[in-house]
């Protein structure tokens, strides 16, 4: 096996994450940094953190192929207990940077149950130095100006993405240690 530790102290730590993922779902754009915990091979620091803090036996998780590697799968057992599935309808996905699955196949819920939609985490090279995107919407005073690292693929859906509000998808993007979030009330133009 080719466990890896996580969470030096996984209460306070977990919860000091789970801060963070809230104040970078509450405040788009915004650029936050999680607590340090040993990485699960192949993803960054962040996508680990996200992964302990938020998935667990009740909340299955949907991963892109390139990204089924054993030692991932045996992290992912051992520290949440977590399903992963084929089913894009799974609570939570996990993207690799040069994934080919079309953010349009997961689940956006449905108008009596919004909240069983799917996040979407993706693993980018950089959170700046991409196309300059402008935000707006909840969480933002005026605008907010962001230039992440997006796959083409990405950041066409989101320029032609349908306000189907309240259903949709939460993206979180990670690199590093740190995240960035663009939740379903994010209206997002290219700059």
């Amino acid at each position: 096996m080719s466990l890896v530790a996580s969470f030096t102290h996984p209460v306070a730590d977990a919860q000091h994450a789970f801060r963070r993922i809230l104040k970078a779902m509450s405040e788009p754009g915004t650029v936050v940094c999680l607590p340090a915990l040993p990485a699960w091979a192949p993803l960054s620091n962040a996508a680990t953190a996200v992964l302990t803090t938020l998935v667990d036996r009740e909340t299955p998780l949907w991963l892109d192929s390139t990204l089924k590697q054993e030692a991932l799968l045996q992290n992912l057992r051992f520290h949440t207990g977590a399903i992963v599935t084929h089913h894009t309808d799974a609570p939570f996905a996990l993207l690799a940077q040069d994934s080919v699955q079309p953010l349009a196949a997961f689940f956006v819920g449905d108008n009596l149950s919004p909240e069983k939609s799917t996040t979407v985490i993706v693993e980018l090279p950089a959170l700046q130095g991409g196309a300059p995107l402008r935000l707006r919407g909840p969480g933002i005073e005026t605008h907010r100006d962001i230039a992440p690292a997006l796959p083409p693929a990405i950041q066409a859906w989101l320029a032609a993405r349908a306000s189907v509000f309240p259903q949709g998808i939460d993206l979180m993007f990670t690199c590093g240690s740190e995240l960035l979030a663009l939740p379903r009330t994010t209206l997002v133009e290219a700059r």
